[in-house]
């Protein structure tokens, strides 16, 4: 699984002294992408990255749902969000062994990887990075930037 930009194109995520970081750590349920999609809308509404804020809900709740087919319930999935002047980063994280799947699994009438495809046309970036901590898998994350700091 790769990020649709090459590395030598793509514009480094750059932490400014305004940024901000938000952490959010979930129970692997049903319910976990709907309090993802709540906790950005809640980080995001009423601030300059809102015009982000739809494609940053839906590709949250598509990370979270990964994670949650992955993983059991009785693990937790951590969201973090680091908001700065020209973007933002979000990284899912959960405790699934192994990597996460390059393609998941379709749904009646749609072809597989078909979640991963969302990431490779809405975000700015996107990958898989090592995780933190000795029982984390490898974070799903993905970048989002303002109209005015997009590689042309």
């Amino acid at each position: 699984m790769q990020p649709h930009h090459a590395a030598a194109t793509r514009t480094p995520f750059r932490v400014t002294a305004g940024a901000r970081p938000h952490l959010l750590a979930v129970p692997s349920e049903p319910t976990a992408a709907k309090v993802a999609r709540d906790f950005i809308r809640t980080a995001l509404r009423g601030t300059p990255l809102a015009p982000l804020l739809d494609n940053a809900v839906l590709l949250t709740s598509e990370a979270v749902t990964t994670s949650h087919l992955r993983t059991p319930a009785s693990t937790d999935v951590l969201l973090r969000l680091l908001t700065a002047d020209h973007g933002l980063r979000i990284s899912v994280h959960d405790e699934a062994a192994g990597r996460i799947p390059a393609q998941t699994a379709a749904a009646p009438g749609q072809e597989p990887g078909h979640r991963l495809l969302l990431f490779r046309y809405l975000a700015d970036d996107w990958g898989t990075a090592p995780a933190a901590g000795p029982r984390r898998s490898p974070a799903l994350w993905f970048e989002l930037r303002t109209a005015r700091n997009r590689d042309s």
